[in-house]
């Protein structure tokens, strides 16, 4: 949940005042997603470039990561109904 928070946060903050305006925190944001997500990585941090470009960049990564924090919670539910012995998907 808090990802998402903060995933939001910025999209609103790229939405009124652009890129630049989160400058440090795309920043931030690219250096941990470079190892999965290097081209959008690398996108999302061309200050040179094209503010669509970034603001997609964002886009896919913030799609990314919400979807794998999704699984991650999937996955530690189903385990821990496993472990109740509950089943909730065949």
């Amino acid at each position: 949940m808090e990802l998402k928070l903060t995933f939001d946060h910025l999209a609103d903050v790229i939405i009124s005042r652009g890129t630049a305006a989160v400058r440090d925190e795309l920043e931030a944001l690219a250096a941990r997603v470079r190892p999965a997500q290097p081209g959008a990585a690398e996108a999302l941090t061309d200050w040179e470039g094209e503010e669509i470009a970034r603001e997609r960049a964002f886009a896919v990564i913030r799609n990314e990561q919400l979807r794998a924090e999704a699984l991650e919670q999937l996955h530690a539910t189903q385990a821990a109904s496993a472990a109740r012995g509950v089943a909730l998907f065949h």
